[in-house]
């Protein structure tokens, strides 16, 4: 491996870029003086950049050796020092009940930001928010979204991602595509369907379950209890600010993919052996035929796979830290 010089980045065998970078919990006080806590994505394009921001950092990182240390400042304060080093910060799973700014710190990402709002080139989605839902809140219209994969272990690498049009692998080129600038953009974002997120609707804490009805939902419909964990589809529904989703015109398509693992009927040694044929998921869930599927796990998983694929697939909605669930197909 080694340093792009002249545009940011580590090649590796001059097919794989890798951008370096660090993801900082900042602390947070909101407009009724409350606190709360936020995630943010700080990129750069040189290894010396983010030695130098680690080392500045430990005066703000009680043991920066540690994963999920809070910072003692903002995030308005940490945007200066990211900047300091060649940085980039983008809001990380933006929408989500713990650790995130609309959250639980604000409604506004330019009440945190202020003045320097307009450095913010882009916020992640998450899991459980999506194009549609993200774009009913107008300060957003200029904003790309980014849906990355929080892979917290390796099958869930690429779980989402973003299809990117650049004309080269390196950092720069990253961030012309984040910006859109010369033609450089996101062509197009591949997530989960967002009811199948952890947070998607709010859950209650008492009674250990997912509220249903109409958003917002903002306590128990069983007990009446306010210990809930508000979900994303209704923290979005108060804080909103549209009163119909209208994308602005450089906003790339968002296409929906069901990872195999929630796929019905689809256990570890038919994936493996759908891998093992077909390389990738992503082959699998977005370029194979019924029969490439079928051929090799048979009729009523290649079915599945592919209303899957198609949208045809029912889904019971996450919320609480609970993935949602992909119950049934419509087709007969």
């Amino acid at each position: 491996m080694q340093e792009n010089y002249k545009i940011g980045g580590i090649i590796y065998k001059n097919k794989l870029c890798i951008i370096l970078g660090s993801e900082i919990e900042t602390s947070e006080i909101n407009t009724q003086g409350k606190t709360g806590s936020a995630h943010n994505l700080c990129y750069f394009p040189y290894l010396k950049d983010i030695k130098a921001f680690s080392k500045e950092m430990q005066n703000h990182i009680k043991n920066i050796t540690l994963s999920s240390q809070r910072a003692n400042i903002s995030a308005y304060e940490l945007i200066d020092i990211v900047e300091k080093y060649n940085g980039v910060l983008i809001p990380a799973h933006a929408f989500t009940p713990h650790k995130s700014f609309y959250g639980n710190c604000t409604d506004r990402l330019e009440k945190i930001f202020k003045e320097k709002y307009s450095k913010v080139p882009a916020i992640e989605l998450g899991l459980s928010s999506d194009t549609f839902l993200a774009d009913q809140i107008s300060e957003l219209e200029e904003k790309t979204f980014l849906t990355n994969s929080d892979a917290h272990s390796l099958p869930k690498i690429a779980r989402e991602y973003n299809k990117i049009k650049v004309a080269d692998i390196s950092y720069q080129e990253l961030m012309k595509a984040i910006r859109r600038e010369d033609g450089r953009e996101i062509v197009c974002n591949y997530g989960l369907d967002p009811k199948l997120g952890k947070y998607h609707r709010t859950y209650c804490e008492v009674c250990n379950k997912r509220i249903e009805g109409p958003a917002p939902v903002t306590k128990c419909d069983t007990c009446d209890s306010r210990n809930i964990t508000m979900g994303v589809f209704d923290r979005i529904e108060i804080i909103k600010d549209k009163s119909k989703t209208k994308s602005p015109d450089f906003r790339p398509e968002y296409k929906y993919q069901i990872p195999l693992t929630f796929i019905p009927g689809l256990g570890g040694k038919t994936i493996d052996k759908l891998l093992d044929t077909f390389e990738t998921e992503m082959n699998i869930l977005h370029k194979l035929s019924f029969d490439d599927i079928e051929a090799v796990c048979g009729e009523k998983i290649a079915r599945n796979i592919i209303d899957a694929k198609e949208g045809r697939m029912q889904i019971s909605a996450g919320g609480g830290g609970v993935y949602g669930k992909v119950c049934k197909t419509d087709t007969p």
